[in-house]
């Protein structure tokens, strides 16, 4: 009995403590991923916002222009993003210390933009009173001189002169005049009693507006200083690694949680085995001796088919898993086109959105324009009582629309729209190019053997890998006059994908790769990659061609990327050549024949036959069409 109370609590406690780890090893929800993902583009669309943004407010202060509304919209757009964020960061799970750590890198992001976002703010209006005082200065110094001169002030009218002439020069950042001169001015004419007299209100007005711009210009100055040095990128980086170890930590929680769950099950299995061979011991020990040899004699054929099937359904098990990995390492490439297609896009349709909303205020601008300028033509004489009466109105009319040619500036705003125009236009163009490239690289399989330019080929690979080279190297091309070949262009497309990513992780910090296509003889064209990164040792050179040998940390690589590439160069009677030292660098040298023998082309030398039995022969195919579509 009490034997049998201890065998029921422990029983007990094995099933809670299974609960347990079930409840612990279930995934994280879909939305904590999309959560981690959406922070650090979020993220990243905030940095980039505050730099278009400082951009903007220092072009406009330099070129002595209004900001713009755009300016403005962008302020906005940062002070919205921590609310945004706030929401994201709520998602992921964590315990207290991390959601501290968390909470305060956001705190300190969030009170960082909202000082960014005010600044911002507070530099677009001081910059609209100080270009408006400038256009002041511009308009109405000149009447009020002419109006010295009317009434014989001519010295008045000579330091008015001098006084609008330091103005504007003053206002511009290379600034040759002194401030003290121009002060001395304002001052001399606020104390001209005659100039009081003669034009009362008009002059102190126009001093005032040149007294503003001289007192607001170092303040404009300070505030973009201060503005451009605000660490919003290094707020933002602390919040995306805040996100990021915290989500780190709960997917390693999991995983912990099943592993644990796995030597459980296993620690459960051997115990109730061991059980099951006590309960059996004693039948097999009464009888041993004649059930051995009754069922060796009887099940020796079929033990022999059993051992046979199951060596066979392990090689059926090892084929699959290779094909698995291969099938794996093509939708790796693939990722890496999602992911750098993605990042490229987001600049050119940053600016498209911008310049739309500012071409439509400018076109709003100039339809008006055009509705006043028709409402003045469509005056009729018939309409009026005299002549006299026509014309008045007609002149009136003509007088609108003069006040917005002279105060509209309706010249520059036709500018500014074509410019905006034609920014946008070069944006499309470098997306419709982007996407043409991906659909080209994406048609795999399509024609087993057809024309390839080589050199065409290669600019495809290198715009559909600028992500990942741009910040690691950069790109020296020295293209040969080579004829098209005869090839798999998709395969061989896949080949310079995997030799150039490699090139780029091989390099430590910022380094160079050299790209040269050449002519090795009447039949043959040569392709060498090379790059100054780590290099190879020379204890694996002979093992980088080898099925699943990677020198990468356990699960960032399949081990057969270069494989891949060596079967696909063979498959195509080329030769691949690797010259690599370590410290110094590699190159890869490419070595493909121009035309193919007339029995066909067979790249993979059976890998394709097995994919299309495991997976969908056009997967990868389908995925990367329907991206490039989609763009």
């Amino acid at each position: 009995m009490k034997r049998t109370a201890i065998s029921a609590i422990l029983a007990v406690a094995a099933l809670a403590m299974l609960a347990a780890l079930v409840l612990r090893s279930r995934s994280l929800p879909l939305t904590v991923h999309i959560a981690e993902n959406t922070i650090g583009t979020e993220l990243d669309r905030a940095t980039e916002d505050f730099a278009t943004l400082v951009a903007t407010l220092q072009a406009s202060w330099t070129a002595t222009q209004a900001p713009g509304e755009g300016a403005r919209a962008l302020s906005e757009r940062l002070a919205a993003s921590p609310e945004r964020i706030r929401r994201l960061v709520a998602e992921i799970p964590g315990g207290g210390s991390q959601r501290a750590r968390l909470k305060n890198s956001y705190d300190g992001f969030a009170g960082t933009m909202k000082e960014a976002s005010s600044l911002a703010r507070e530099i677009v209006d001081d910059e609209n009173a100080y270009i408006a005082d400038l256009d002041f200065v511009r308009n109405e110094g000149p009447k009020i001189i002419q109006q010295m001169r009317e009434v014989k002030l001519d010295a008045a009218a000579a330091n008015t002169f001098q006084l609008v002439i330091g103005t504007l020069d003053f206002a511009k950042p290379d600034a040759t005049v002194r401030e003290l001169e121009l002060r001395r001015l304002i001052t001399t004419l606020a104390r001209d009693n005659r100039v009081d007299a003669n034009m009362p209100g008009e002059v102190a007005q126009f001093a005032q507006a040149a007294q503003r711009i001289l007192d607001t210009k170092p303040s404009i100055q300070s505030k973009l200083t201060q503005l451009a040095g605000t660490p919003v990128s290094t707020m933002a980086s602390a919040l995306a690694f805040a996100s990021g170890d915290v989500y780190r930590s709960a997917v390693a929680s999991g995983e912990q949680a099943r592993l644990m769950l796995s030597i459980y099950a296993v620690a459960l299995l051997v115990a109730m085995s061991f059980v099951a061979f006590r309960l059996q011991a004693s039948y097999r020990e009464i009888n041993r001796a004649n059930a051995q040899l009754a069922g060796l004699n009887e099940s020796l054929e079929q033990r022999v088919e059993e051992r046979t099937q199951e060596l066979a359904g392990a090689l059926t098990n090892l084929k699959e898993s290779q094909v698995q990995l291969v099938q794996a390492e093509k939708m790796s490439s693939l990722g890496q086109l999602v992911a750098g297609i993605s990042h490229e896009i987001n600049t050119p349709l940053l600016y498209l959105s911008n310049n739309a909303v500012l071409i439509q205020e400018r076109v709003h601008l100039m339809r008006k324009f055009v509705d006043r300028c028709a409402r003045a033509f469509e005056l009729n004489p018939a309409d009026c009582k005299d002549r006299s009466e026509f014309q008045a109105q007609f002149v009136n009319a003509l007088k609108g629309v003069k006040h917005m040619l002279q105060h509209e500036d309706l010249a520059a705003t036709m500018q500014e729209a074509m410019d905006l125009a034609r920014d946008s236009i070069e944006g499309l163009g470098d997306l419709t190019e982007m996407a043409q490239s991906l659909k080209d690289f994406s048609r795999l399989d399509r024609a087993p053997v057809g024309s390839f330019d080589v050199n065409g080929g290669l600019d495809k690979t290198l715009l559909i890998a600028r992500n990942i080279i741009k910040h690691k190297a950069d790109v020296r091309k020295f293209y040969g006059d080579l004829p098209e070949i005869e090839c798999s262009p998709s395969q061989i497309n896949q080949v310079f994908l995997n030799i150039v990513t490699n090139a780029a992780q091989a390099i430590e910090g910022h380094g160079e790769i050299v790209i040269t296509t050449k002519l090795r003889d009447a039949d043959h064209v040569a392709i060498s990659i090379a790059d100054n990164g780590c290099g190879i040792p020379a204890e694996i050179m002979d093992k980088i061609r080898d099925p699943f040998f990677t020198t990468k940390e356990v699960g960032t690589g399949t081990g057969l990327g270069l494989s891949i590439v060596d079967e696909i160069i063979r498959g195509h009677k080329g030769e691949l050549l690797i010259n690599s030292e370590v410290g110094k660098g590699s190159v890869f040298t490419v070595v493909l024949p121009i035309k193919q023998v007339k029995e066909g082309l067979d790249p993979l030398e059976g890998l394709e036959a097995q994919d299309e039995s495991v997976t969908a022969p056009a997967l990868e195919d389908d995925a990367a069409e329907a991206l490039a579509e989609a763009v």
